[in-house]
């Protein structure tokens, strides 16, 4: 399996916003779409902006805490904490810093790097030379008015 990892410029301030219009762009397409954060707190932000972040969509979405034997997942995002619980996922969209190898069984994860904060930056930069090694296919998205987001 071909791997690709989308880096996508954004701003600190917009870059929730920005993960909410990939992931309904994603859902729109029929793919299953795995929101990464780094905590609880995270999950219920996400959970709650999912809800608000756009007046006339709405996307169906869960938070997932823990593996579930035989769990079926209608709606088509899933946030998560964990990356290595076992969910399924076409695109793998990462609130916090991702773990590739916890995230090396997904095909496409997208990463978002804000352009207004030098340390993170600097991070995204090791990111990308690690996917790299990896021989991961490595896209970048450059910052638009909606994040790089397709649906302008």
């Amino acid at each position: 399996m071909t791997q690709e990892m989308i880096f996508v410029e954004t701003t600190a301030r917009e870059q929730r916003k920005d993960l909410c219009r990939w992931a309904e762009y994603f859902a729109e397409q029929g793919k299953r779409v795995l929101v990464l954060t780094d905590s609880t707190l995270g999950a219920q932000h996400l959970d709650q902006l999912l809800w608000s972040f756009s007046q006339p969509s709405f996307v169906p979405h869960r938070i997932v805490v823990e593996a579930e034997p035989n769990a079926s997942f209608p709606e088509p995002v899933l946030i998560a904490v964990d990356p290595r619980l076992p969910l399924p996922a076409d695109v793998v969209l990462c609130d916090a810093f991702p773990d590739l190898d916890a995230l090396g069984r997904y095909p496409s994860i997208m990463h978002f790097v804000p352009l207004d904060d030098e340390q993170r930056k600097q991070e995204s930069r090791r990111l990308w030379m690690e996917a790299k090694a990896r021989g991961w296919e490595l896209k970048h998205a450059a910052a638009s008015r909606r994040g790089g987001n397709p649906k302008k």
